[in-house]
């Protein structure tokens, strides 16, 4: 959300104090659990533990680890289903002969031979790739919410691939790190 918030609000405005912040802040703290963590061979929670002022720090980058993981999980989850998807004999994406297609749909490969509009191409404003609708309208679904406000109903699909990542990590993980490699 945020940097959707950041490009309705001006984009560039936040670049200053993102990047001061960044600089003079994160990364030297990060760089400094990890060594601190690393020379005492200890968890970001009981890390902490040499100054219980700090404590905070350790859980807040526990909840940040712990956010984070939930975007990156829904990505793999989206990949997932990109490879299922791939299984089909001919890719959905390939053409704009699909049901979630709009006319706008340039299927580059084919020319005027099967695109549901005879105008020319204008631009990259003008006209959308079959892949890219396939993502924005047949896989999100993104035609039937109004914005951010108007999240609408989870699509069992993508529910059904995200409980397969989770799963995935869990079994990869639940022995520790050490048993992974």
């Amino acid at each position: 959300r945020f940097p959707y918030l950041c490009y309705r609000n001006g984009g560039g405005a936040f670049l200053i104090p993102y990047t001061l912040m960044l600089v003079f802040g994160a990364v030297p703290l990060f760089y400094m659990e990890l060594i601190l963590g690393q020379y005492n061979r200890q968890g970001p929670i009981t890390l902490w533990k040499i100054c219980p002022l700090f404590k905070g720090v350790g859980f807040c980058a526990v909840m940040v680890a712990f956010y984070v993981s939930f975007y990156y999980n829904v990505i793999i989850g989206w990949a997932f289903y990109f490879l299922v998807s791939s299984a089909r004999s001919e890719l959905p994406w390939l053409h704009c002969d699909n049901s979630w297609n709009t006319e706008q749909c340039w299927d580059a490969t084919r020319a005027n031979v099967t695109n549901k509009t005879e105008l020319a191409y204008q631009g990259p404003l003008s006209h959308f790739t079959p892949a890219s609708e396939f993502f924005h309208r047949a896989v999100l679904e993104m035609q039937y919410s109004e914005g951010l406000n108007d999240l609408g109903f989870p699509k069992w699909q993508l529910a059904m691939c995200l409980g397969l990542v989770y799963v995935t990590l869990y079994l990869s993980l639940f022995k520790g790190v050490k048993s992974s490699g």
